[in-house]
């Protein structure tokens, strides 16, 4: 008889860390950040994700902001979003 060995490559969490939010009910009166790597059609996604959130989700606002391409974003920066938004969304859009 074979043995079969799976690998779980998730770990656990790191002692501290803040648990995931859960899942906002409406995004409507919020304020949305999209994060925008520049990767190819990204900032076309962005336009379009921005038009049907002011459209169809009536949010307060949305906030679009750059980040360096294959980078982190700047402490700042997250920081930012994290004092100001409600929701983030972070693109590639390759």
């Amino acid at each position: 008889m074979r043995t079969i060995t799976i690998l779980d490559p998730t770990s656990a969490a790191r002692p501290g860390a803040d648990p995931i939010p859960g899942p906002v009910e409406t995004l409507q009166g919020k304020v949305v950040a999209i994060l925008n790597n520049r990767w190819k059609s990204m900032d076309l996604v962005a336009e379009r994700f921005e038009a049907a959130l002011r459209r169809d989700h009536r949010v307060a606002d949305v906030l679009q902001r750059v980040i360096p391409i294959s980078a982190a974003a700047p402490a700042a920066l997250l920081d930012e979003v994290a004092a100001r938004a409600a929701v983030a969304v972070v693109g590639l859009a390759n």
